[in-house]
């Protein structure tokens, strides 16, 4: 009986809010990669992005990740001033050809309140991305709340979690049609 395969890659996008265009196009470049990666083999090769993605729900990366496209209106792809470069392609073609889901917001509903907590910063900047033809995920680990993190301090890291990000776990379960080997 052949063996199911699954693609995953992790990545840690740029941190400097003050450059959306960069995260964009990492991610860009990240999933033109990930299509070469996956078309090369002929197959309907699962696919997983996890990471820090160093973006908010309301980024143009979580709108790339999520929709497949950004809205040529969005804030993020029309940030170069008139003496910086702009590294971004057409907005036409800033695409990709992969259905993604947030296992987070399949499962939750929502995107967490946060996966990062620190003094500087309260938010959601991680995730775990599937490719919905042929991966569902069946569970996500719990985020602790609030008041669980600050028992143990004012902020991430602290004595009882070792990182300022918040720790996401998914069971996944592989849908008919997953890449096999051959």
């Amino acid at each position: 009986e052949p063996m199911n395969q699954v693609c995953i890659a992790n990545t840690h996008l740029y941190s400097n809010k003050d450059y959306p265009d960069v995260k964009l196009w990492q991610t860009l470049h990240l999933l033109q990669e990930l299509d070469t990666f996956i078309f090369a083999r002929g197959t309907n090769l699962p696919l997983m992005i996890c990471g820090d993605f160093n973006s908010t729900p309301d980024t143009a990366v979580y709108d790339l990740l999520s929709r497949q496209a950004v809205h040529p209106g969005h804030p993020d792809v029309n940030t170069s001033d008139e003496n910086g470069p702009n590294i971004l392609p057409d907005i036409m073609n800033i695409t990709h050809s992969h259905m993604l889901g947030s296992v987070y917001n399949t499962v939750l509903g929502e995107e967490p309140n946060f996966t990062n907590y620190t003094h500087q910063f309260k938010g959601v900047l991680d995730y775990m991305w599937y490719s919905t033809q042929n991966l569902r995920p069946l569970s996500a680990a719990p985020i602790p709340d609030e008041s669980a993190i600050t028992r143990y301090g004012e902020a991430l890291p602290s004595t009882q979690y070792s990182s300022d990000h918040i720790m996401q776990i998914s069971d996944m379960q592989i849908m008919n049609g997953g890449g096999r080997p051959p």
